[in-house]
Parts: C-alpha cells; sequence; structure tokens
C-alpha cells in the first residue's frame, strides 16, 4: 500500500462525513454542471498557465498573482469536488470574494476557502495523470468541454483572465497551446541545484520509501525509475527541463513569459506589472509586497553532496 493510499484511508477514516459530502457533491452537481455546459461560452480573456520545475516557486508566484490581480481560477474545493470545478468555485467566490494570502504553502496546497488550486483532480479528467500529452491525444469532446469550463469560470470572475498553475503543466504545453490559442506561458526559474535538493527532500518527507518516485515523471520515467535515487532525481530534473524548454521552442516568443524565482521575490510587482499589460488584467485592493525571503537550499548531506556533484556532472555532457 503506498503512503498516499495510507494517507487517504486516514482522511476517510477521520472525516467519513465529509468524505460523504464530497462524494455527494460530485455525484449531484456534476450532472447539473454538465447541463449548464451544453451552452458554450466564448472566452472573454486570456488564460495563464504558470510552468516550472518541481519545487521551483511556483505556487508563491500563483498565490501572488491570485491575490494582486483580478484574475480567474480555481478555488481550492474544487480539489474536493473536480466533477462540479464551476459550480464550486461560483459558490467559493460569491461566499469569500477576494482572496488575500499568507503566502504559505506546502508542496503546492494552499489553505483557504478562497484560495487557488492546482486542481489535479479536475485536470486529469482530460489529461493523463503522468503522461506526457500532446494535442492529438485528446478527443473533440474533451477540447470543447475544457474551453467551455474554463470560459465560464472567467465568465464567474466577471470575464477575467484565467490563471492556473499545475506542476504537470510542463507536460502538456503543446496541448494546452492548441486548446487555448490566446494561452500565455508564465515559465518560472530556479537553479536546478536547489531544485533538485528541494525534490530530494521531498522524498524524505512525503514518502515512507524514497525509492519510490514523487512528484512529475519525465517521458523517460520508464528508463529512470530503477536508477539510484540521486541519478532518478538528477535525470528527473534535466529530463523535464529539456522537455518544457523544446515544447516551448515551437511556440512564438510572445506566448512566454519568464522570471527567475529569486527576481521575483526581490521585487514581486515587477511581474504584475508586466502581467497588467500582459494578459489585460486589473489590480485588486490588496497591499503589494516589496519582497520575499529567498529560500535557499545548500547540500547539507553526503547524499545531497552527491547529488549536486552528479547533477553538475550530467548538465556538462
Amino acid at each position: 500500500m503506498s503512503n498516499l493510499t495510507r494517507k487517504f484511508k486516514a482522511i476517510i477514516k477521520k472525516y467519513p462525513m465529509a468524505y460523504l459530502l464530497g462524494r455527494s457533491m460530485n455525484y449531484c452537481a456534476a450532472p447539473v454542471e454538465k447541463f449548464i455546459l451544453q451552452k458554450e461560452y466564448r472566452p472573454l480573456g486570456v488564460q495563464l498557465f504558470i510552468l516550472g520545475l518541481p519545487r521551483s516557486g511556483t505556487t508563491l508566484i500563483y498565490q501572488y498573482i491570485v491575490s494582486r490581480l483580478k484574475v480567474a481560477y480555481f478555488t481550492n474545493s474544487v480539489g474536493y469536488f473536480p466533477g462540479a470545478p464551476c459550480i464550486t468555485t461560483f459558490l467559493e467566490h460569491k461566499m469569500f470574494g477576494q482572496y488575500r494570502s499568507d503566502f504559505k504553502s506546502s508542496y503546492g496546497k494552499v489553505l483557504g476557502p478562497a484560495a487557488p488550486r492546482e486542481a489535479g483532480g479536475f485536470w486529469i479528467r482530460f489529461f493523463d495523470m503522468n503522461e506526457y500529452v500532446d494535442f492529438n491525444d485528446l478527443n473533440e469532446k474533451d477540447v470543447y468541454y475544457l474551453r467551455n469550463i474554463i470560459a465560464l469560470i472567467s465568465r464567474i470572475f466577471g470575464g477575467a483572465p484565467f490563471v492556473n498553475k499545475n506542476v504537470k503543466h510542463l507536460l502538456r504545453i503543446n496541448a494546452l497551446s492548441k486548446i487555448f490559442p490566446e494561452s500565455l506561458f508564465l515559465v518560472v526559474e530556479r537553479d536546478m541545484e536547489e531544485v533538485a535538493l528541494s525534490i530530494l527532500r521531498g522524498r524524505y518527507e512525503n514518502l515512507s520509501d524514497i525509492t519510490q518516485w514523487w512528484s512529475v515523471r519525465p517521458p523517460n520515467y520508464t528508463t529512470l525509475k530503477y536508477l539510484p535515487v540521486v541519478e532518478q532525481v538528477a535525470h528527473q530534473c534535466t529530463s523535464l527541463k529539456s522537455r518544457m524548454e523544446k515544447d516551448l521552442a515551437h511556440l512564438p516568443g510572445k506566448r512566454s513569459i519568464r522570471i527567475r524565482y529569486e527576481d521575483f521575490c526581490k521585487n514581486p510587482e515587477w511581474l504584475i506589472d508586466r502581467l497588467t499589460s500582459r494578459i489585460n488584467a486589473k489590480k485588486t485592493d490588496v497591499s503589494m509586497q516589496t519582497s520575499f525571503d529567498i529560500n535557499h537550499n545548500n547540500a547539507q548531506t553526503p547524499e545531497e553532496f552527491a547529488l549536486v556533484s552528479f547533477l553538475i556532472n550530467l548538465r556538462d555532457q
């Protein structure tokens, strides 16, 4: 039994009514939402997808954008009710209004009913959870519903541009760019050594067996899964980076925006000022942050030093 399965069963045991309520909500609301989506909704704003390697600072940037700009996004409860994302977001947005962040998170998860959600449970309705997805892998019906859902979410927020960060979007660039031809991609960059160290530590914090894979699988996963842990993590970073850059290279340069994690932390409003014009979003009345503390990851154990050394050698090949 996987660690994730154990956690899921523990939640059901501890909160049986919450689990049953979630299942009931999905069962009852999903048909209603499907009926609503029979009408075709025209997108009123652009879509901004936040990309980056795991542990590169994308969640913090997602929080800040949603806090400082009037944008549409999936609210937190969509994670519990992925079968009815429009109804769920509509209710939470009306009940709780503008999101005000404490800028805390834990491995992509943010607390609070109006907080932004990666919405992995929603996205896997259309995309494979772990595999690279090309636009040609999708059927016409799924493309229609996905475009329609995002267009309706935008309308719920008054026609605001839609923003979403999901760590697995870097395996869907080709598909997303064609499903949403007006979309833009915000690419968050961070030193790969720091990313790799954070991924390795994530294994220790989230897995009972660190030899098991954690987070996004690159397209060459099957050739990596039997390697030693240090080599797995290093290849995970370089392979995902290579796949992301290859797909971005096929898009016009105007469809991507790049920012380094450290530069964002030093001056987060630079990004906000740039996005107001690029995605036509207005600022909220939430106070701006002048800066964020930069979290640096430095090797501390023999295993971590070995990871950094192997990664440097791998990149120099």
